[in-house]
């Protein structure tokens, strides 16, 4: 039963209906390079041809060895580039040999890039949300981007974004873990995976309590809840695993490369984890009371639910998880409102909890 569904459902009334859910070093005053912020052969072959035509325009005469220098690539891409302008965009781009640089003939810009009132603030709302993902480099290089794009914004675009942005704000889990080491680690793992480049490091296993020598192969870099994980190749124990980045210690790249498997998939390797979290996937089945439709029913928790108003009003859901841990906290967090019916074991680890809370409540404070 999807949300459509379900409310239809409740505008019923209890009981009316079962269903299933269908399942630049020359001029100082401009601080950011193209290739801090944008990856890509096509995005930045876009902001290429933007800073040329910027620095043309003021009056800079660049050359080829300069831009080569400052846009972070060969000689032979500039020159590409020039043609581009000429070719595409008709650009009177003229050689002085005197001034040793590019000039326009006559008055000329690239055309603005157009964006529409809710396409910027869009754009600079995103930007607001990246910016409190702390513990990695990105805050740094997203700023620079939006400065770059600010450059690019015609005036017809007169929303004033800051009051738009302003008025909207965001909660980000806090970030697990000591910030300058977190980042340290992400920075690391992001250069191993684009060298595709093994990676040595001690690990914390908090289950285990122990710290252990390992040698991954990472895949994925993913934030859940405030932490960051790592989805990697562990050639110790031979297999794919999830490592926590505020566990690691004494990172460092190894000479070794390796290849990410062309099957491997991580929608597929967390495609039954309610977070995070993996393991044998089991049919789960939770209830909950009128109160909560509102709540549970338009949301989707999980790719696999299923939802189901029952004959007196409450609701079922039924998912397919691995992460038995994450989903008895979260159905744990409703208190009298939700109860897990299945599976037994599971049922019976809430009551095991329940009855230690309660334990813990029975003495003075």
């Amino acid at each position: 039963m999807g949300k459509s569904e379900v409310n239809t459902a409740l505008r019923a009334g209890p009981g009316t209906h079962h269903g299933q859910h269908k399942h630049y070093r020359q001029h100082n005053q401009y601080k950011p390079r193209v290739t801090d912020t944008i990856s890509g052969k096509g995005i930045t072959g876009f902001w290429r041809l933007y800073e040329i035509d910027r620095l043309i325009s003021q009056g800079y005469y660049p050359n080829c060895s300069y831009l080569a220098e400052h846009l972070e690539v060969h000689r032979r891409t500039v020159e590409r580039d020039i043609e581009r302008l000429r070719d595409l965009f008709a650009a009177p781009i003229h050689y002085d040999r005197k001034k040793r640089g590019y000039c326009y003939t006559e008055p000329f810009s690239l055309p603005p890039v157009r964006l529409r009132e809710g396409e910027a603030i869009a754009l600079f709302l995103g930007q607001k949300l990246l910016a409190q993902c702390k513990g990695t480099p990105l805050e740094e290089f997203v700023e620079n981007a939006m400065l770059k794009i600010r450059m690019l914004l015609p005036q017809e675009v007169d929303v004033s974004l800051e009051r738009a942005v302003e008025a909207v704000s965001f909660h980000v889990d806090p970030l697990r873990g000591e910030e300058v080491e977190v980042a340290q680690n992400y920075q690391t793992l992001v250069e191993a995976m684009e060298q595709r480049r093994v990676v040595e490091m001690e690990y914390y296993s908090a289950s285990r309590d122990a710290h252990t020598r390992r040698r991954i192969e990472p895949y994925h870099l993913r934030l859940v809840g405030g932490a960051w994980y790592c989805i990697a190749y562990c050639q110790t124990r031979r297999e794919v695993r999830t490592f926590a980045l505020d566990r690691m210690q004494s990172l460092a790249l190894t000479d070794e490369h390796f290849k990410v498997p062309a099957d491997f998939s991580i929608s597929e390797y967390l495609g039954h984890s309610w977070l995070i979290e993996r393991g044998t996937p089991t049919r789960v089945v939770i209830e909950f009371d009128s109160s909560q439709i509102p709540y549970i029913a338009n949301r989707q928790w999980h790719h696999s639910q299923e939802l189901e108003i029952l004959p007196g009003g409450d609701l079922r859901m039924t998912v397919t998880t691995g992460s038995l841990g994450e989903i008895m906290r979260w159905v744990m967090s409703f208190g009298s409102h939700a109860r897990i019916i299945e599976p037994e074991d599971l049922r019976r680890q809430v009551i095991q909890e329940l009855e230690k809370a309660r334990h813990n409540y029975s003495g003075n404070p």
